[in-house]
């Protein structure tokens, strides 16, 4: 009888230290506001919640790469801007310079002045980016990685912006700083008639131009918008996974909070009865 008495006791102070247990885990649940402190706590949960830490690390790196390549495309952007400036000025001198009115200083001015755009047409050429890498490679662009099966490019191949231009005249095609050449040398002829001639040839090159440079602006446009909806979705898939690790990892403070109460109401009710059980004395067991 007394062995059994002993045994019965154990097991209640054994069953009394696990809901001691319980309410001091609840409470560090509670204070830390995470309830995984080590993987055995929810084998399968704390498996998920490592698998989404590792998402997460990796739309970090997106998130960058996405940075650099819209600053990249705004850079281009500002830069395709200024080409077709240039070239509006390009045809405006041009005009001026093919017109009967034009004195031979005022063609050598437009001359000169159509030189200097040319200059500046080769800056934004070989602009760099702030890193100093070509803003327009040579080769194709590099490829930007933006999720774990995209990577999308922020700028164009140079020689498709300045060297492949479509023209009526001459073999087809030409460059963007051959075309202005073309209208200085065009301007500098001394004979009214062949001057005249030989500006209409080179406004029609400089309208193709425009327009070709219309038409990367546009393929710019495109290269900004996707890298704005990756941009959207890495956010969006962000948010996902933010909420489902919250929901996996954080505490539920008011189900904690329950439990903890339920938990303590438990363990003083064991304690109390326990007390009073073993108040007995070894004559009232025997008896």
């Amino acid at each position: 009888m007394i062995t059994g008495t002993r045994y019965r006791a154990a097991v209640e102070i054994a069953r009394q230290g696990r809901l001691a247990q319980e309410i001091a885990r609840a409470q560090s649940d509670i204070s830390t506001a995470v309830r995984i402190s080590v993987p055995s706590d929810d084998p399968i949960a704390a498996a998920r919640v490592s698998q989404i830490r590792q998402s997460q690390a990796d739309q970090q790196v997106w998130s960058r790469n996405l940075e650099t390549a819209k600053s990249i495309a705004g850079q281009a952007d500002n830069t395709m801007t200024g080409v077709a400036d240039l070239y509006d000025r390009v045809k405006e001198l041009t005009l001026s310079g093919a017109s009967g009115s034009a004195s031979p200083s005022d063609r050598l001015a437009v001359v000169q002045e159509l030189h200097d755009l040319k200059a500046v047409l080769s800056s934004y050429e070989t602009a760099k980016t702030p890193t100093g890498q070509d803003l327009f490679p040579v080769d194709a662009p590099l490829r930007i990685s933006v999720s774990g099966t995209l990577h999308l490019p922020a700028t164009a191949k140079r020689s498709d912006i300045f060297d492949t231009v479509t023209v009526p005249s001459g073999t087809g095609t030409s460059t963007l700083a051959d075309i202005i050449d073309a209208a200085a040398d065009a301007i500098a002829i001394d004979d009214a008639t062949a001057r005249r001639a030989a500006a209409d040839i080179s406004l029609t090159d400089i309208d193709a131009a425009v327009v070709h440079i219309a038409s990367q602006r546009s393929a710019g446009g495109v290269r900004a918008a996707q890298l704005d909806s990756a941009s959207e979705t890495l956010v969006s898939s962000g948010a996902l996974l933010s909420e489902e690790r919250s929901s996996l990892e954080d505490t539920d403070v008011a189900a904690t909070v329950m439990r903890l109460n339920a938990r303590t109401l438990s363990l003083q009710a064991a304690q109390a009865a326990f007390a009073r059980i073993n108040r007995n004395t070894l004559f009232d067991i025997l008896s």
